[in-house]
């Protein structure tokens, strides 16, 4: 059955050597989506409906939670409005200040979670708040670039009926933030199909290359509306970001934005991801990638699930290395000697370095 958020349209950039999809498979538990409505056809104002919705999840972030705010306060573009979820609520340390800005500006709205305490619920409670036409994820550590909603706004007038784009970000360490310079002008725009996405997830090509998180997502409201929300899996309690991804994929097109139009946080802040071990992260890897198989319409010539993550792990030893026993690193190591991990391994460095590094634009570093 074929989810009718989709674009016959393939600029230069998208895949091409992947097929189109004819068909997306469904599950019980996800609704497809009817004929989308022209739901972004021009970005005027218009009061009862703002263009975009910043959906911002917060728990206890006193410290960060302004500079995301000012970050949405202070764009160019000025048919917004922002949801704030807080996780804590009106007893928190953040909800004093959260009222400060709501009282500032009416676009600005705050909102108790009420649908159960956690990132999931949190987030969805965000999003089914907003009644923007396009919702834009942002974590309250996090912020977005100067300009960032009107370049967002501007492709999605180009791309009403996608499913969800996603856009490249800028890393900021503890010392240092790491910049993307933007590739040249045929570089920076890419359209995927559901199943060119899918197949582009699971094999962990542009999209990761670009640097997918909730936070540089720009989500078509009516997927959300349809059904599409972060949910948890039993075999997947760590990875709702990488299980969300999937979900999108399955609504329709992505467009893939080759700019660095948000700011990451990846210091030390407590997070699901930072509070799990390796072997934790391979498992939830694994499950993704055994769902995300499950997806793919023509799998032939794709590695499966298990092979692909012994590729994975070989791949990310350099930044393991300093953080694992020297026993973990020998054992990910020796897996290379497998011939269909050399396989995958070859495949990848040859796709990455004559496909996907020429487009991605250069990395400048510097100091906090």
């Amino acid at each position: 059955m074929k989810l009718l958020l989709s674009s016959d349209a393939r600029p230069e950039g998208a895949v091409p050597s992947l097929e189109s999809a004819v068909a997306s498979k469904s599950e019980a538990n996800l609704s497809p989506l009817g004929p989308a409505a022209n739901v972004a056809h021009a970005a005027h104002a218009s009061p009862a409906r703002p263009f975009i919705s910043v959906a911002v999840p917060t728990f206890r972030r006193p410290d960060t939670i302004r500079r995301t705010i000012d970050s949405i306060v202070g764009q160019d573009f000025s048919n917004w409005e922002l949801v704030i979820s807080d996780d804590e609520g009106p007893k928190g340390s953040s909800w004093p200040i959260l009222e400060e800005y709501a009282r500032r500006d009416p676009r600005i709205r705050i909102i108790e979670n009420l649908r159960g305490r956690g990132q999931v619920e949190n987030t969805n409670n965000a999003m089914l708040a907003c009644k923007g036409k396009w919702i834009k994820l942002l974590h309250d550590d996090d912020w977005l670039a100067t300009g960032a909603l009107k370049r967002f706004a501007e492709i999605s007038v180009k791309y009403p009926s996608a499913a969800f784009m996603t856009c490249a970000a800028h890393v900021v360490e503890e010392n240092r933030v790491v910049m993307r310079s933007d590739p040249p002008e045929q570089n920076r725009v890419s359209l995927y199909s559901s199943q060119q996405c899918l197949t582009d997830l699971y094999l962990v090509r542009v999209t990761r290359s670009l640097g997918i998180i909730p936070s540089t997502l720009l989500i078509n409201a009516a997927v959300i509306h349809a059904g599409c929300q972060m949910r948890a899996h039993k075999s997947i309690p760590a990875g709702v970001d990488q299980l969300f991804f999937v979900d999108l994929a399955r609504y329709g097109d992505m467009v893939a934005i080759n700019e660095g139009l948000i700011f990451y946080d990846a210091t030390h802040h407590p997070s699901i991801t930072t509070s799990k071990s390796y072997e934790d992260v391979d498992e939830v890897t694994l499950a993704v990638k055994q769902l995300n198989w499950d997806l793919i319409d023509d799998r032939r010539g794709l590695p499966e699930p298990e092979p692909l993550l012994r590729a994975l792990r070989v791949a990310r030893i350099p930044a393991r290395l300093r953080h694992q026993p020297w026993r973990t690193t020998v054992r990910d190591a020796v897996q290379i000697l497998r011939p269909s991990v050399m396989k995958i391994a070859n495949q990848y460095a040859l796709e990455y370095l004559f496909r996907i590094r020429p487009k991605l634009g250069g990395l400048q570093t510097r100091k906090r």
